[in-house]
């Protein structure tokens, strides 16, 4: 499967995890058990099938560190943030804020010292947040006033998603084939999660009844697992350059999804906004690609 193929099916599984997620929490299940019951299927699902490619998953200590850090700013994180605030908020608005990874992926490149500050980035990055203000702002754009501190809660995902971009690909241990990474992440993540999720009331499970939420919680697992069978090879094969480009894709796909799934109709404004955001993560795509994975390796050695 070529890079592209893969770029536009990861981005079209990831927004319809959130649509499932957002199904999910109108059923009655809480973020962290959703999370939990996500993580763990998906660890599973992924280890069985890392297993029989001959891709098991490590648990080294180098190996054990990064599937911690990368599972927390990859997967809980994004997730929790995004599942909190999609009860809240439109599932086309909730794809528009987290496209904003790549604007944030610069910008803490930059602050880093991994990229050179570019005038022309600058400007895309400021796109970008201009679009999160013609959300925020304007009457008419978000479901009601009280619906703001959600999108900030919302905006928790792109950074986290944006530390963990950078993170895998400095941090990705020498040998360690994708399928096995994502199942050793998820292992660790599952074993962090669902105590915690066990402590604070359990974790989600399909009833068997297949209502609404059962199918969401079914349809989240496998939309994660899906998603995370091709993540670990577009990281390896394109880097953060390419990675970050999902923003385009989960942006579309989430407004899409939002208006046939739940007959969302999004106003001017959120189109406006989804110009400004794709407009930025084209100007900073653009203008000067963040660092390939063989740079960055030699700047961290």
């Amino acid at each position: 499967m070529s890079v592209t193929l893969l770029l536009v099916l990861n981005g079209t599984l990831l927004a319809a995890v959130y649509a499932f997620g957002k199904l999910a929490r109108a059923g009655g299940i809480d973020a962290l058990s959703l999370l939990a019951w996500q993580v763990g299927a998906a660890a599973v699902l992924i280890t069985a099938v890392a297993i029989a490619r001959r891709q098991p998953p490590q648990f080294g200590g180098a190996v054990l560190r990064y599937g911690a850090t990368a599972g927390m700013l990859g997967v809980a994180v994004p997730n929790l943030a995004t599942f909190s605030a999609i009860a809240f908020l439109p599932a086309g608005l909730v794809g528009i804020v987290v496209a904003l990874s790549p604007a944030f992926t610069y910008t803490i490149a930059a602050a880093l010292g991994l990229e050179r500050v570019h005038a022309q980035r600058a400007a895309g990055v400021l796109l970008g947040f201009a679009g999160v203000l013609l959300i925020m702002l304007p009457k008419g754009a978000l479901p009601d006033a009280d619906a703001a501190p959600w999108l900030l809660v919302a905006l928790a995902a792109p950074l986290a998603l944006a530390l963990g971009n950078i993170y895998r690909t400095r941090a990705w241990p020498a040998g360690l084939a994708p399928l096995a990474a994502a199942s050793s992440m998820l292992i660790v993540l599952a074993a962090t999660i669902i105590p915690l999720a066990l402590a604070n009331g359990g974790v989600a499970l399909p009833s068997g009844d297949f209502e609404t939420a059962d199918l969401a919680l079914l349809g989240a697992a496998a939309g994660t697992t899906a998603f995370y069978l091709t993540a670990f090879e577009l990281q390896k094969r394109g880097g953060p350059v390419v990675t970050s480009q999902l923003g385009y894709v989960i942006s579309v796909a989430s407004l899409v999804l939002g208006m046939v799934f739940f007959a969302e109709r999004p106003s001017a404004w959120v189109w406006f906004a989804l110009g400004a955001v794709l407009a930025g993560i084209y100007v900073v795509q653009r203008s000067a690609p963040l660092a390939r994975p063989s740079s960055l390796a030699r700047r961290s050695s």
